[in-house]
């Protein structure tokens, strides 16, 4: 919000925030800039961009900060994949889906700012664990079942469920985050051609021609659920080799010490033919619900996230990054190559209509004014 809003005193002009509110969604007067956060920590990088720990200056709030350079996302053709990423995040209104707060842009880059999960990665957990119990799966898997049902209802294909890209929030509950590579469709069964993901969790129909549709998310959660008992991903791609459809030809091994129930349930998700894939079909994930692995489940509970989490982050503070991986958060944020960016950069709107803020923002910024009047 920069000085725009300012008062002498140091608090904030009611009336100048509400004119800023009013008007964030015109992306000819971008009034965020990346100077208006204080840059915290790196919490991860990748060939996007990084993300950040910030803080907002205008209300004292906790935020993560993804950058994607403009540069970047040009030179890989992905301009449709992030506008589309910034649209899908403002259309989702789900309880395990990372909610966006700000979006805006400058002559650099491109800025998505999110709600801070300051439990860290489930592949950081993961990870550290080895593998997990089948009630604390269970747990997970339920409220990802959640997500991507809520995702599909909403014509929307997920594409990209990883460990990685699960969040933990400080009450130990999980939401999905990074749309990148989210498609919508205008009908539930509308196929995609796009071959796209990570490998160890791509479903076998999108590597051939003929195209797929949102079953590809329910192989995924096999794999994610697969890899939450076992403590390795179902199928393993040798270094040096091709993904090929030859590698799900393979029998699945799940150990002896996997329930009836989780081993049935693996099995089905991760049925090569997308037509007989527990899950496929507009009535899918309500065939998912009531598979035996989720016979103790009330679904109504699950969403109102009544169920009591198997872990709660132990956290000192809004700052505590103890489920950050310290490979990033040791990082100085001057090393960042977003830094070097000039402290007064002229508003760019290439990317047009990409600038927003959400309601719940405008509270946000609405009540620490009216601390400070």
């Amino acid at each position: 919000m920069g000085n725009c809003c300012k008062k002498k005193d140091g608090g904030y002009d009611q009336q100048s925030v509400n004119e800023f509110v009013e008007n964030h969604d015109n992306p000819l007067g971008i009034k965020l800039t990346f100077h208006d956060f204080e840059k915290l920590k790196v919490l991860g990088k990748g060939s996007f961009g990084e993300v950040l720990l910030v803080k907002l200056k205008a209300n004292g709030k906790y935020y993560a900060m993804k950058i994607l350079t403009k540069k970047s996302v040009k030179l890989r053709h992905q301009e449709t994949h992030t506008k589309a990423e910034r649209d899908l995040m403002v259309k989702i209104n789900c309880p395990f889906i990372v909610n966006i707060k700000f979006a805006f842009q400058d002559a650099v880059s491109l800025y998505i700012i999110t709600e801070f999960m300051q439990g860290g990665e489930m592949f950081f957990h993961l990870h550290r664990e080895k593998k997990f119990s089948e009630e604390k799966t269970r747990f997970y898997v339920v409220e990802m079942v959640l997500a991507i049902e809520f995702l599909h209802k909403n014509k929307m294909l997920y594409r990209d469920l990883k460990p990685e890209n699960i969040m933990v929030d400080s009450n130990g509950h999980i939401k999905l985050t990074d749309f990148g590579l989210s498609k919508m469709v205008k009908k539930t069964k509308e196929k995609a051609f796009t071959i796209c993901g990570t490998p160890q969790y791509l479903a076998p129909e999108i590597l051939s021609d003929d195209g797929y549709d949102n079953s590809v998310d329910w192989w995924s959660l096999g794999c994610v659920m697969y890899e939450m008992l076992v403590g390795s991903a179902p199928f393993k791609i040798p270094k040096g080799s091709y993904l090929t459809a030859d590698l799900y030809k393979k029998k699945i091994n799940v150990p002896e010490y996997v329930s009836d129930e989780a081993r049935d349930l693996i099995k089905l998700l991760l049925v090569p033919n997308p037509k007989k894939r527990l899950g496929y079909g507009p009535e899918g994930s309500k065939k998912i619900k009531e598979h035996p692995f989720f016979s103790d489940i009330d679904w109504a509970d699950a969403w109102d996230q009544k169920l009591t989490p198997p872990f709660i982050p132990e956290l000192n503070g809004e700052t505590d990054l103890r489920y950050f991986d310290k490979m990033f958060t040791n990082e100085k944020i001057e090393g960042s190559k977003v830094s070097e960016a000039p402290s007064s950069i002229v508003p760019s709107n290439d990317f047009k209509g990409f600038t927003y803020v959400t309601d719940s923002a405008k509270v946000e910024l609405m009540d620490k004014t009216d601390d400070n009047n």
